[in-house]
């Protein structure tokens, strides 16, 4: 039995120490430069992913906005198109869930609405309280020609955040709609 490592034991035998030194360096080691390189390449790659991670939040805060002004488009369209026919054909009247003015073909209008977070939704802009408003609402309708059958035309814009209005918004969403509403 020997009681001596292998290293040693081959020192003896050939009188020599075997490839690779005294100390082992060919047994997989690593020098200290080595371990100051992979430190300094393991500092670089945490560095680039702190760095993004404030972009990453950023896009996901405005992704989460967007498709919040998108599902307000949504219902207020589909309150829109909900509303039932006027008599005589192409005559105001008001949609059903969000109380909003539709008016004659051939009149101008506009009409604001606030909506919090929630969903819930006002005539007013609030600024405290679980219901704040955070998007508004801006229905704008066009004229649309002068008979009865013409279609009802409106612009819709959601813009966030509501405090900022129309002038400066953070983002908005907005679309056209055609009301066949005769």
């Amino acid at each position: 039995m020997h009681c001596l490592p292998p290293r040693i034991r081959m020192r003896r035998a050939s009188g020599r120490w075997p490839p690779g030194g005294r100390f082992g360096r060919g047994g997989g080691a690593f020098t200290l430069i080595e371990v100051t390189l992979a430190i300094g390449v393991v500092a670089f790659c945490l560095l680039t992913i702190f760095g993004l991670i404030p972009v990453g939040l950023r896009t996901n805060k405005a992704a989460v906005q967007q498709t919040a002004a998108n599902g307000i488009l949504s219902a207020v369209i589909a309150d829109l198109r909900a509303t039932p026919s006027t008599l005589p054909l192409g005559s105001g009247t008001t949609s059903q869930e969000f109380g909003i003015s539709i008016p004659a073909n051939t009149v101008i209008s506009g009409t604001t609405l606030y909506f919090a977070g929630s969903g819930q939704f006002t005539q007013t802009l609030i600024l405290t309280g679980s219901a704040q408003s955070e998007y508004l609402l801006t229905a704008n309708f066009l004229p649309s020609g002068s008979g009865s059958r013409a279609a009802t035309f409106v612009n819709l814009e959601v813009s966030w955040p509501a405090e900022s209005g129309t002038a400066n918004p953070e983002g908005f969403v907005q679309d056209f709609v055609a009301l066949d509403r005769n």
